[in-house]
């Protein structure tokens, strides 16, 4: 989930969002300036109508203003230091009724990167409005025109009707650069460990702090003025090693905060960072491991990833609607699809996990409705989607969950997941289970997986559905002593139906994984996770695509020719 080959992104995307380079306006402006001109030129769009066509029968307007601060640095120097802004305007309009408009799965409405005064803003919106309606239009003319060829199995409304928001949540202006100083000193710092280890070829200690006010306003009545969706500041640390044979070798350990106090002690990042360097020596004397067919025990961050993805993207709302989707749940309302020892959950107003604030956490989502926990599968039974305000099959309104980017038209899409373990066991308990097994089926080992670089799932039809994570670290599990090896070269696959039904046991450890940001139709929003450890009878682990290179040809310039001597053309630490 934080590779960028994978559906779900990391937090150091920074949402993919076009940014400036100076700082130029008080931040944030005055919700007046900004409400004033959408609700003029709202005022006079909703008369606004083409010869023979209606004025649109909906318009919404948002302004998601941002500002985002990164500091990086890379063997004790610091190599980044940026302060950035973005003020992104979004108008969508429907043609039609709340019963058959121009939307689809594939709607999006209109954007551009926004002034900043209220003239400007007023003459955007004209520009904007005047684009989305014609569009709408034509959407509208082009979705009717299909009923003529198109059979519609079921007929749905393509609205919800939803009670109006008013809401302003205060947001004093961030001292960015108190920020900064708070932190430029301690990454140069915590970078400055990788020094001492010679093996380590790339590192580098990151923090990204965003701050973002979204302003809402909708011919419904709604307006909203509060904190925009984003992840909350992610300190990072990361480093790559190769193994003789080229093989590359990455680690990373991350941390979510709101303001510094949330942040770990320094002696703690410190220690953070030797112990990562450790676990890069210790991959590069691991062995490669073949492919294999055996029980695994996946840590809480790989088994967030496969709710995610296995499950977590298939229950969102309007896939249920669209036939070039899976659809795979889409009929199984009332009917077990988990082991009963498992329910599944999102809540977005669950603002804080084991003392961390979470990604996932808002009041209000995108289309003004207020966030909702939602018990998705109730002990192994499916109850619920995520839903917007585009209805599916017995799901006529919306729980909260419409989400999307600055540039996107919101869908029913997660927020914070959190997988329940009813029956949940020790991890001793889960290892001996994992060793029954393997010697019930005749394995010689089985795998324990820690840590995810991120997962994939496909959810349209004409993809086969497989799921794939790759694991930070994988250690083989000998059925009969328990002894653990780390191995390397491998990652974990197979149908999600499959593996989820396979789950026998689950951990009593829930740990939250929250630095990630998920990347869908409407756009990349930031999600949290809180998964305990799963026991499943067997999976399938498959060689990853590999990365070698030749080792670098001379040693770390931060310690010279110390320590390093050169043993049939393998460079290693000599302590």
């Amino acid at each position: 989930m934080t590779d960028e080959r994978t559906a779900t992104r990391s937090a150091f995307l920074i949402l993919g969002l076009i940014l400036t380079h100076s700082l130029s306006y008080a931040w944030p402006m005055a919700d007046e300036e900004v409400f004033a001109p959408m609700r003029a030129e709202m005022e006079r769009s909703l008369k606004m109508r083409k010869d023979g066509f209606e004025p649109p029968y909906f318009l919404a307007y948002r302004l998601t203003d941002i500002r985002a601060m990164e500091l990086s640095a890379s063997f004790g120097a610091l190599t980044d230091d940026d302060v950035q802004e973005s003020r992104v305007l979004y108008v969508e309009a429907r043609a039609g009724t709340r019963t058959l408009d121009n939307t689809d799965l594939g709607f999006q409405g209109w954007h551009m990167e926004a002034g900043k005064t209220s003239d400007s803003l007023r003459a955007q919106l004209w520009s904007l409005t005047d684009k989305a309606y014609k569009s709408a239009l034509s959407g509208y003319l082009e979705k009717k025109a299909k009923r003529a060829t198109e059979l519609v199995v079921e007929e749905l409304d393509d609205f919800s009707v939803e009670v109006s928001t008013i809401f302003f949540q205060p947001m004093p202006a961030p001292d960015v650069e108190a920020e900064k100083a708070g932190l430029a000193g301690l990454l140069s710092r915590v970078s400055a460990v990788f020094r001492d280890h010679p093996f380590v070829y790339e590192s580098r200690a990151t923090a990204r702090r965003r701050w973002s006010r979204r302003y809402l306003l909708t011919s419904e009545g709604t307006r909203l003025a509060a904190e925009g969706m984003h992840v909350p500041g992610v300190l990072r640390v990361s480093a790559m090693t190769r193994a003789s044979d080229g093989m590359r070798l990455d680690e990373m350990v991350s941390f979510t905060f709101r303001d510094r106090a949330d942040i770990p002690p320094e002696e703690a990042l410190l220690a953070a960072a030797r112990r990562l360097a450790g676990q890069l020596d210790e991959a590069r004397a691991s062995p490669v491991q073949p492919p294999a067919a055996a029980p695994v025990i996946l840590d809480p961050e790989v088994t967030s990833v496969l709710f995610h993805e296995a499950l977590g993207h298939k229950l969102e709302g309007q896939r249920q609607r669209d036939p070039a989707h899976s659809q795979v749940f889409k009929d199984l309302v009332g009917k077990r699809i988990l082991p009963e020892h498992l329910s599944f959950v999102d809540d977005p107003t669950l603002a804080r996990f084991q003392g961390a604030p979470l990604s996932g956490h808002y009041l209000f989502d995108e289309e003004g409705v207020p966030a909702q926990r939602v018990v998705l599968v109730d002990h192994g039974v499916l109850r619920n989607f995520l839903m917007s305000r585009w209805p599916v099959k017995g799901f006529p309104k919306s729980n909260g969950h419409g989400r999307a980017d600055p540039f996107r038209h919101p869908t029913g899409r997660m927020a914070n997941i959190i997988v329940l373990a009813h029956r949940p066991v020790g991890i001793a308990a889960l290892e001996l289970r994992l060793r029954e097994i393997c010697r019930a089926k005749g394995k010689p080992y089985g795998f324990l997986l820690v840590g995810s670089f991120g997962g994939e799932n496909p959810n349209l039809r004409r993809s086969a559905q497989t799921f794939e994570v790759n694991p930070r670290r994988v250690f083989r599990v000998d059925a009969l002593s328990g002894a653990k090896t780390r191995v390397r070269g491998v990652k974990m696959a197979g149908t999600p139906l499959v593996l989820l039904d396979r789950i026998v046991a689950a951990g009593d450890d829930a740990r939250l994984a929250n630095e990630f940001v998920c990347g869908a139709e409407s756009g990349h929003v930031p999600v949290g996770q809180i998964a305990p450890s799963v026991l499943i009878s067997e999976a399938e682990l498959q060689r990853i695509p590999e990365d070698r290179s030749v080792l670098p040809l001379l040693p770390s310039p931060f310690l010279g020719e110390r320590g390093w001597k050169k043993e049939d053309g393998e460079k290693r630490d000599g302590r």
